[in-house]
């Protein structure tokens, strides 16, 4: 689930950072790549270590100095097949949205739920119907799943910086205000729309996934049964005692008709 990749990039050091490069290195990279999703490497939890550094460069304009930075990042990037535990953040009719905690990126379709799950309209939650009975995947509910596929969107871009204008938005004639509110509208709906550089598509059809809750009472109501049968060694002691009761029994029948066999032959 946890991966160690090696990444290089370029950290600026500022003038005033000089004697204390290695700290400003880690803040750069930490605050550079935190919540950020590296195309194939995975989500950035936190940097590991730095292998090493390239030469410093000052550029005309630039007080501080350049350089190329190698270094190892703790990345979230889960494999086909795993099985992990998560929450129900949200339920519609085509699909649930689970989460991590730390990750919310998190799909199961329709048709990827257990069989026979259907939506409940005034509750708007799923359910699985088993034996004619409803379980209901309870929203924010603790859930078991199996990741079937990671998909990476390296296509994803942020749009051109929108130009400052010189005059201020209460200054603004009718069409320049009109445009300026046009371009933050459309910049809105695209930060809306935008999808996830990462998205894992999730699946409960097998047996175990689904509410973690179904599957820990199950469990228990077998102990409990387990618990209520009665000891066999109890029964066979008691059968044991029987028998030996019975035979003690036999031998004494047996010894009083040899002593009335030996007084008949006496008298």
């Amino acid at each position: 689930m946890f991966h160690l990749i090696t990444i290089e990039d370029k950290v600026r050091i500022p003038p005033n950072q000089f004697n204390n490069e290695i700290q400003t290195i880690e803040d750069e990279i930490e605050k550079k790549y935190s919540n950020k999703v590296v195309i194939d490497g995975g989500l950035f939890i936190a940097l590991y270590d730095i292998l090493g550094t390239g030469d410093a460069y000052v550029y005309s304009g630039d007080g501080g100095s350049h350089l190329l930075v190698r270094c190892r990042l703790v990345v979230f990037k889960p494999f086909v097949g795993e099985i992990l535990e998560g929450f129900i953040k949200k339920s519609t009719r085509d699909y649930m949205q689970l989460s991590l905690g730390f990750f919310d990126d998190i799909q199961v379709l329709a048709l990827d739920l257990p069989t026979q799950s259907f939506y409940h309209d005034e509750e708007k939650l799923w359910y699985w119907d088993w034996n004619d009975n409803q379980l209901f995947f309870e929203d924010r509910g603790r859930v078991r799943f199996k990741i079937d596929t990671v998909e990476w969107n390296d296509a994803v871009s942020q749009p051109a910086p929108r130009p400052k204008s010189a005059t201020p938005v209460n200054q603004m004639d009718a069409s320049t205000l009109q445009e300026h509110n046009k371009r933050i509208k459309e910049e809105e709906e695209y930060l809306k729309n935008q999808k996830s550089p990462m998205v894992l598509k999730v699946s409960m059809r097998e047996s175990g996934l689904g509410m973690v809750s179904w599957w820990t009472q199950a469990e228990g109501g077998e102990a409990a049964d387990d618990d209520e049968q009665p000891p066999e060694d109890e029964n066979n002691n008691d059968d044991d005692d029987l028998n030996g009761s019975h035979d003690n029994n036999e031998n004494e029948n047996e010894n009083e008709e040899e002593l009335d066999e030996d007084l008949t032959e006496d008298e």
